[in-house]
């Protein structure tokens, strides 16, 4: 049997009443019944939503339905989201929560970012583990209009969205898909993703309050979110790092490029989590410095070029600092 939790039955009431459709009777149909556990992040199947959206659309709506209900959605069951969406002081800080969209919208869905030189293009993706649907035009228009109203929201004076492309051919007017996300929209592309100037992401925001955003992320992480925090930037790097030595000595460009996030975008999102990429270098190397001080008998200038040091001077007054006291002596204590 599936379920609608309140937040989302909010969200398809409304759209419902401004496209002139009985919910109600749809809900009959297809057997729906409301979620009284209060989970906000409990989310309908990929099939229900399928039949949800085909319910909908027999019935002839008088808007094109997806559009609406992603447009109606809102923060109203997670008001720590809605606290650390409106106290960013950019919009890049902002859109920290399409990182979390699998556990906070619904999980199957993922948005990656991709640097077009002066664009940046937010793309969306539909996961099906089982293999039955694999690009839902629906819940791809449903997604993507949410992100919309989200940006719109932040920057509501600013034309930040420059179009949007889906790979499906359209299922309404081009005239009211172009009324309904107010942007220009194009069909049967490669992609489904929209378009937004990159400069403006770092404009300053009216009414950004750091210390409530960075309180508003440690309660998602720690209350909404507990698994997450293995999926921080901070801990992805940890883990490219020590998986491959060989980026201990490389610019950031390198380590950017290997995760497949642009410099700018892995600095901004490093701030965003109160990190630097310096002090979570020296982090890094610190800790494996003394791993391999303790369980292997490499001399100390094969440990120094493991690390990405040029040489061992370099390597020594690094360690000295970490823990008062030479890498030999440190070797010489574990014995």
């Amino acid at each position: 049997m599936e379920t609608i939790n309140f937040q989302m039955l909010a969200s398809l009431a409304n759209a419902a009443r401004r496209c002139d459709i009985d919910l109600n009777g749809v809900m009959q149909e297809l057997k729906l019944e409301i979620d009284m556990s209060g989970d906000p992040r409990r989310r309908m199947s990929l099939s229900c939503f399928n039949s949800l959206f085909n319910a909908v659309n027999v019935r002839k709506p008088s808007h094109h339905f997806p559009l609406v209900f992603g447009d109606s959605f809102n923060f109203d069951g997670l008001p720590e989201l809605a606290t650390f969406v409106t106290s960013a002081s950019t919009p890049q800080e902002a859109m920290r929560v399409l990182d979390w969209s699998p556990k906070l919208l619904h999980p199957n869905l993922y948005f990656k970012t991709l640097n077009l030189g002066q664009e940046l293009a937010l793309e969306v993706s539909v996961s099906d583990p089982a293999g039955v649907h694999t690009d839902l035009p629906g819940f791809v228009e449903a997604s993507l209009s949410a992100v919309l109203k989200f940006i719109r929201l932040l920057s509501p004076h600013e034309q930040l969205i420059k179009r949007v492309e889906f790979k499906h051919t359209a299922s309404a007017s081009l005239e009211e898909y172009q009324a309904l996300l107010k942007t220009k929209v194009l069909f049967e592309q490669g992609h489904n993703r929209l378009v937004v100037d990159s400069s403006a992401l770092d404009r300053p925001l009216p009414g950004g309050i750091p210390s409530a955003h960075h309180k508003a992320q440690a309660v998602i992480l720690d209350r909404l979110l507990p698994d997450v925090e293995e999926q921080t930037l901070d801990r992805q790097i940890r883990r490219l790092l020590k998986s491959r030595l060989s980026l201990l000595g490389s610019p950031l460009e390198h380590i950017a490029e290997a995760l497949d996030i642009h410099p700018r975008t892995l600095q901004r999102r490093l701030k965003t989590e109160g990190k630097s990429y310096a002090d979570l270098l020296s982090s890094v190397r610190h800790e494996l410095a003394c791993e391999m001080l303790k369980g292997s008998v490499m001399d100390i200038e094969t440990i120094a070029a493991n690390l990405g040091y040029s040489d061992r001077r370099s390597f020594t007054s690094a360690f000295v600092k970490w823990q008062g006291l030479s890498p030999r002596e440190f070797r010489n204590q574990q014995t």
